[in-house]
């Protein structure tokens, strides 16, 4: 597998992307971004990349709007997720790729997942409406409308109604821990995340194994799971967390991926994309295990 000098956060293409590069960690508005996946995928064909995935957060909604898209812009695209688990008391995102959404044992995880994100919705608009913060007829018509329900969604919210000045804000002052609105995120297990990635007949991923100390702490447990690679590239990484991730990965035999995690301008600044830049060399293996059906497009050539 080759390997390339530079990683996540680069803000113009690396030569190693001569051969065409990919985006495989990108949000719509199915989870919490800001842009349909229509839109997502119009983007990056703008950007002049070989491909995509979508991965929103436990939700499988936009996955067959972005793949016609695709499809008609002559883009590659792969099925994504990222699902919300849990491993040692440290939140753990699980990222499948290539997978079949009408899977049973798969849309079982993902539907229980967004049922509780859901009741975690409602839960945290309750306690900052009981804090003076009315947001709770807001949350209630979203989960009936079967609109996004997540932190990011909240704290969009807060900004809109002027009470911060920023998504980030938001959080900082009100859904962490300890904030007025917080409430522990249901999740999975790791085992569990992984089983329904490989019953939909996808590739599973630790996904940004360098964001924050824990993921790095317990990421050799987590690789004795069923772990079939690791996101080496993301926004958050450094070149060299980036070069440690990609040895990591050569040395045990995994698969390499990673994306830029877009949200769009939900968060009140320049959209990720394009910032990370994923050499279509670096993930050729991962598509010729998942093989061209999947991707829907010829595997490009190296």
């Amino acid at each position: 597998m080759k390997r390339m000098n530079k990683g996540g956060g680069q803000k113009t293409p690396d030569p190693q992307t001569a051969g065409g590069w990919v985006d495989f960690h990108l949000h719509s508005n199915s989870s919490d971004g800001s842009d349909s996946p229509e839109e997502v995928v119009r983007r990056a064909a703008e950007f002049g990349m070989r491909g995509l995935a979508l991965t929103d957060h436990d939700s499988m909604q936009g996955l067959a709007e972005a793949a016609e898209r695709a499809r008609n812009s002559g883009l590659g695209f792969l099925n994504g997720v990222e699902i919300s688990a849990g491993h040692g008391g440290i939140e753990v995102h699980v990222v499948g790729l290539g997978i079949h959404p009408d899977n049973g044992l798969f849309r079982d995880t993902i539907d229980a997942l967004a049922k509780g994100r859901a009741r975690r919705f409602l839960d945290m608009a309750k306690r900052l409406e009981d804090a003076g913060f009315p947001v709770l007829a807001f949350a209630e018509d979203a989960v009936r409308d079967g609109a996004p329900c997540g932190r990011m969604n909240l704290a969009a919210r807060l900004r809109e109604m002027g009470i911060t000045r920023s998504v980030q804000e938001g959080f900082d002052r009100f859904l962490k821990p300890g904030g007025a609105g917080y409430v522990p995120k249901p999740l999975t297990t790791v085992d569990e995340a992984v089983g329904a990635v490989h019953a939909a007949g996808g590739l599973a991923f630790v996904a940004h194994p360098g964001l924050g100390k824990g993921l790095l702490r317990i990421l050799p447990d987590l690789l004795t799971r069923p772990f079939d690679g690791i996101e080496a590239y993301h926004v958050s990484h450094s070149p060299a967390r980036t070069e440690e991730l990609l040895r990591l990965a050569r040395d045990r035999g995994l698969y390499v991926s990673g994306g830029s995690d877009c949200h769009g301008t939900i968060k009140g600044h320049v959209p990720e994309m394009g910032r990370v830049r994923v050499p279509v060399a670096v993930v050729r293996p991962l598509l010729e295990r998942l093989g061209p059906d999947c991707w829907g497009a010829a595997i490009p050539p190296v």
